[in-house]
């Protein structure tokens, strides 16, 4: 019976993938909710929103909907022996993944990676790595939105450090020598030199065009980190000390922390965080039987357990649960990973 969902599942990949591109090289309109004038319902093209984004949402929702999609894909190519339908499914998702990639989601593309090579690793298939990672490598280079922006994410990352770990630095110095000047006194001639110790001057320069970063890149990736570190995550620590076991309530630290842990956390306490993180604990217990297991239900368990993670790891900078284009596959994923489990155990 697992078979029709996923065909349900696969057809949704193939449509979201068809406007995926279509957004990129027809001017597919979307209505992006990133920001609140987007939100009012003004139609985007990609002239306006360079990144692909959800029909009616953002380019993160899209980001973490296919990271977890793919490993699923993924995982049922390599368990698949229909050669037909084993090619269908690599057509597919090498289409999909590439539109992960114009999504320029970072955290959504490693969390996929990782997800993935987890997931062929647990079933035995160490060939398909090898593909796997030249294909992420390759798209990683020649992703030139995604290249840039995580080419920014490192001196993003030294500024953080350097702003809560602040080193002096001393201010280098040189000696300048004065040019000779000849004095007479008498008959002698003496030459006079002056030296002092002065402030180097700053140099500027045109940067060349191997050293040019997209202004827009460099700023969105220093914004991105500026919010989630200065802001929306130590107002989750402040909401959470407010009330260690309760939080603050739901929904009461804003509209977004871009960690779905924290989050939980701050608006519900240490009692709120244990209840829903024994949800994923009861799905890694019941799995580890399916690790070294020959059943029929291994493969499956085994995608399912990679695709958790999957999301998972995207919540630690994304907050995935409170996006209902992500939160309705993830818990309708879990329902089904549930029924999997539960009648594996009864067999």
């Amino acid at each position: 019976e697992l078979k029709y969902p996923y065909i349900f599942l696969f057809f949704t990949a193939i449509a979201v993938t068809i406007y995926g591109f279509g957004q990129k090289y027809l001017h597919f309109p979307i209505i992006s909710t990133m920001n609140s004038e987007f939100s009012k319902g003004e139609l985007l093209q990609l002239d306006v929103w360079t990144r692909i984004s959800s029909t009616f949402a953002g380019h993160y929702d899209l980001a973490v909907y296919l990271s977890v999609v793919l490993v699923i894909i993924g995982g049922v190519i390599v368990t698949q022996k229909k050669l037909t339908l084993k090619i269908v499914n690599i057509i597919v998702w090498l289409c999909a993944f590439h539109i992960l990639t114009l999504t320029a989601s970072r955290v959504s593309v490693f969390a996929f990676f990782g997800g993935m090579c987890f997931t062929l690793f647990l079933l035995r298939k160490y060939l398909w790595i090898l593909p796997v990672t030249l294909i992420f490598a390759f798209s990683l280079i020649n992703s030139k939105d995604l290249n840039q922006r995580l080419l920014a994410t490192v001196p993003a990352l030294q500024h953080q450090v350097s702003h809560y770990f602040p080193a002096a630095t001393p201010i280098p110095t040189a000696t300048i020598v004065v040019a000779p000047t000849p004095i007479q006194i008498g008959s002698s001639t003496v030459v006079a030199i002056a030296a002092k110790n002065t402030p180097v001057p700053t140099i500027f320069h045109h940067p060349t065009t191997e050293e040019v970063i997209p202004i827009d890149a460099d700023v969105g990736v220093a914004r991105s980190g500026e919010i989630r570190f200065n802001v929306e995550w130590p107002r989750a620590i402040t909401a959470f000390r407010k009330n260690y076991l309760l939080g603050t309530g739901l929904g009461s630290i804003t509209l977004a922390t871009d960690n779905d842990f924290l989050r939980t956390l701050g608006e519900s306490g240490l009692l709120g965080f244990i209840t829903f993180g024994s949800i994923f604990f009861y799905f890694f217990l019941n799995s580890l039987p399916f690790l070294n297991s020959k059943s029929k239900s291994a493969p499956i368990v085994i995608i399912l357990f990679g695709a958790m993670l999957t999301f998972l790891i995207n919540g630690s900078l994304i907050d995935v649960f409170e996006a209902s284009k992500t939160a309705y596959l993830f818990w309708m994923m879990m329902g089904i990973y549930y029924q999997v489990l539960y009648f594996s155990h009864e067999t």
